[in-house]
């Protein structure tokens, strides 16, 4: 007995919201559980101090989630470091071109989870393979 048009219909909506509802469901998570720290109120997820390896480095680094869930790695105003050519900021396997050697600077972190509220925020010379200073974040009450 063939299906009546309306039924077919009816079954091809259904079939259509149930794969919207599971793109959607992709989309507000994207993918995975690696974003769940994008989910909640903004504010400071994790906090640490820089404390000097090589060469004086000074100030404090942040993680923070902004008002959209974008996750951001922070630099302190009074941040300082001795300056050089190929600095970078290391933090696990994430490396990201220093900015400048003082002052408040902001990186996007991307595809981050739990495990980087633990990480170690890293300022590294490339050039003489050296740490200058390190900062290991420790999550806040607000993660």
């Amino acid at each position: 007995m063939p299906i009546s048009r309306p039924r077919r219909l009816t079954m091809a909506l259904v079939g259509a919201a149930v794969l919207g509802g599971i793109a959607l469901g992709f989309a507000l998570t994207r993918g995975g559980t690696e974003s769940a720290l994008a989910q909640g109120p903004p504010g400071v997820l994790a906090r640490g101090t820089f404390k000097t390896v090589s060469w004086g480095t000074t100030g404090s680094a942040t993680i923070e989630r902004d008002a959209s869930g974008h996750l951001i790695l922070r630099l302190s105003p009074d941040f300082r470091t001795q300056k050089a050519p190929e600095l970078f900021i290391h933090m696990g396997k994430k490396r990201m071109a220093l900015q400048r050697a003082s002052g408040s600077q902001t990186y996007v972190l991307s595809h981050v989870g739990d495990p980087t509220l633990r990480a170690t925020v890293q300022v590294f010379c490339e050039k003489c393979n050296k740490a200058w200073g390190e900062a290991k974040l420790r999550p806040t009450h607000a993660a």
